[in-house]
Formats: structure tokens, sequence, C-alpha cells
């Protein structure tokens, strides 16, 4: 089974298990074998905005106006292809693979942008964009609530880190409401 990572890093060779700074998910190499679902990871960021419908079509929704064009667009990656090997689990998120083992590299293939390379994964119908526009207002009605709650978990109103400037920026309803939340 082919698989497939992308990293902002070129020139891997081997993949080696790492953490995340952001999703709590333990040392690993994580992979998929969707082409689009890695073209996602193309950035190094604080949240990927992608799900799958009841039909287990893979989309990407903006939860900000541009955010597709704004986090993606000018930024070059590497797409890495590997091969399932023994050891290899599944998780929750379909088409997800982890291994707690160094993956080889079989093939390196540089995107020079991944806005670009997202475009054409669109054109090709193999990942439904969803922009601002398109969002329901059920939708951005949840967007502001879990992001409130985003900001809360992580304390983000005590710092004035990259990702605090960031959800304050990107969310300033969620921000506003964090800031009420947490005068009680």
């Amino acid at each position: 089974m082919e698989l497939y990572h992308v990293s902002p890093a070129a020139g891997l060779t081997v993949l080696r298990p790492s953490v995340t700074a952001y999703f709590g998910k333990p040392r690993q190499v994580c992979l998929t074998a969707l082409k689009p679902m890695a073209l996602l990871y193309g950035i190094k960021h604080f949240e990927y905005t992608y799900g799958y419908t009841r039909d287990g079509d893979l989309y990407y929704e903006e939860y900000f106006p541009g955010a597709l064009e704004e986090l993606y667009r000018g930024k070059g990656a590497s797409l890495y292809r590997c091969s399932w090997r023994e050891g290899m689990e599944t998780t929750r998120i379909p088409n997800e693979y982890v291994s707690a083992a160094q993956v080889p590299v079989e093939e390196e293939i540089p995107i020079p942008d991944v806005y670009e390379a997202l475009l054409e994964e669109e054109r090709l119908g193999t990942i439904a964009i969803v922009r601002w526009p398109d969002v329901s207002e059920k939708t951005r009605r949840w967007i502001v609530k879990a992001e409130m709650e985003t900001i809360l978990e992580n304390k983000l109103l005590e710092t004035d880190s990259l990702r605090a400037r960031y959800m304050r920026e990107k969310y300033p309803e969620s921000w506003a409401m964090a800031q009420k939340e947490d005068e009680k």
C-alpha cells in the first residue's frame, strides 16, 4: 500500500518518529493513504480544518475568510511516498496510519506551492474545498464556540505566543467570548 507524508522539510530519506506540539499524540510517524490529506500537512500549523463527509469524502473547510489561500499559498513542501510496513497501525482518523518506528522514504516529490497543489486536487475531485462564503451559519457558530474552547483549554489568554496572537487575530469573536468566560 502506498502511503504519503508531507513536510516543509526537504531532503528526508527516513521519516523519524516525532511528537506534534499541539495535538497530544505520542512520538510517531504519521502517514496517510490520501495524497490531498497529506498535502494539508504541508505547513506547520495550529489547526488543520479538514474532515470527511458521511460518504467518506475528504473536505477542507475554511474557518475564516480566505484561510486556504492565506495559510497555504506560496508555501513549498515535499511529498514523501512510502510503503506500508509491518508494525504500522491505523488511527481513528480515516486513511491515517502511524508507525512508532522510522519509515524509509521511497520517493520525494517537491511541491513548490501547496496551495496550487490543493487546488489541483480539488479539480481532480479528490478533495472538496468549502470556502468561507459557503460555510453555513450553524457551522460558523460552532467554529466560534470551538475556537473559544481551544483558547481557554490552552490558556492562550495568559500568553502572547504565536498561537495566541493567531487566535486573537483570526477568531476575534471567540477571543472576546473566552475573555468573558475567563472573568467568571
